[in-house]
């Protein structure tokens, strides 16, 4: 099999590592961004105390737009951008942020959506990054992934719709008269962020120590083991490949994008001859890559364009990966 997709992701993913988990170490001055800066509502998640699950141990970041991907708000000294996508969305439904604002921040995000779609999370993302890292490990030290059932793919990829729904639809709940000031709507904000891996995993690498629990009322002390299942979840992508992929809300958002967009995945299905090597490699489990014998564009919805069926086809020109239609690579 020809490795050279597979070395050039690693290239580019270790590049996008580096920029976004220490670029304020290195330019730690900020830029702000050509957009109108979002002023801060209330909640603000800067000014929480250090036993509280929101606290963010960084500095502002360098620069103040927001990726399609796991860039997160909570990395140690600050990142080079601010957040991810369903942070922005989240923590502004919740302060009623004027749109005036708002819509160039969300038009910026659309557009990067549509030319990547999930390639973000395939490519970019610094936890999918270490979940790759851990399959690494896991195949030097050759231990034998597990495979999940089809009954686990499904419930997986239903729930992590429910959870980007679900922590739109608070973000606006708590937003409500009723819930104004502090108690639920202080415990329930950023819902997604509480439970999302990013806010454990990435300030250690920044040596910092995180929030771990805080146990200030009942609904901080729930999401405080919700958010410590979901680290689990997490580290078992040394044993499932991507399987923190498989359930992130961000991940959802963007396969809204997959296909549509400008990124999409192509076959020629009289080249094809079902030898099941693109199902083998998917680190996804994904079938309508090898399934499919009607349509030309394939990408799956939870597909995180890694390419790395194109990469493993035996069958010349089987497969193509094509952006705004050019021709990237192929089988």
């Amino acid at each position: 099999m020809n490795r050279k997709i597979t070395l050039t992701r690693r290239i580019v993913q270790t590049a996008f590592f580096a920029v976004l988990m220490y670029g304020a170490f290195v330019v730690p001055k900020h830029f702000g961004s050509p957009f109108p800066e979002i002023d801060s509502g209330v909640p603000r998640t800067t000014l929480y105390p250090r036993d509280r699950i929101l606290w963010v141990s960084g500095q502002e970041s360098i620069i103040d737009l927001y990726l399609p991907v796991l860039a997160c708000r909570f990395i140690a000294r600050g990142g080079t951008f601010k957040s991810c996508a369903l942070h922005v969305l989240s923590e502004n439904l919740t302060w009623k942020t004027s749109w005036k604002l708002l819509i160039p921040h969300l038009t910026f995000l659309a557009i990067l959506s549509f030319l990547f779609a999930r390639a973000w999370c395939g490519w970019v993302c610094p936890l999918g990054a270490i979940e790759d890292a851990m399959s690494w490990l896991r195949r030097k030290l050759n231990v034998a992934p597990w495979h999940l059932s089809a009954g686990w793919q499904a419930f997986l990829g239903n729930l992590r719709h429910i959870l980007l729904w679900l922590s739109l639809v608070i973000a606006v709940v708590i937003a409500l008269p009723i819930f104004g000031g502090t108690g639920v709507n202080d415990a329930l904000f950023l819902f997604y962020c509480q439970l999302c891996p990013s806010r454990l995993v990435y300030p250690p690498l920044g040596g910092v120590n995180p929030c771990w629990y805080d146990f200030s009322n009942g609904v901080t002390m729930f999401m405080s083991f919700v958010g410590w299942g979901m680290l689990g979840v997490f580290f078992l992508s040394f044993m499932v490949p991507r399987l923190w992929c498989r359930l992130c809300a961000v991940g959802a958002l963007l396969s809204y994008f997959n296909r549509g967009g400008l990124m999409s995945l192509e076959k020629r299905h009289r080249a094809c001859t079902s030898c099941g090597s693109c199902r083998r490699v998917c680190p996804i489990q994904i079938e309508r890559v090898y399934l499919d014998r009607e349509h030309r564009i394939v990408t799956d919805s939870q597909c995180t364009l890694c390419l790395r069926c194109v990469e493993a086809c035996p069958e010349k020109g089987c497969l193509t990966a094509k952006f705004a239609g050019l021709r990237l690579t192929e089988s």
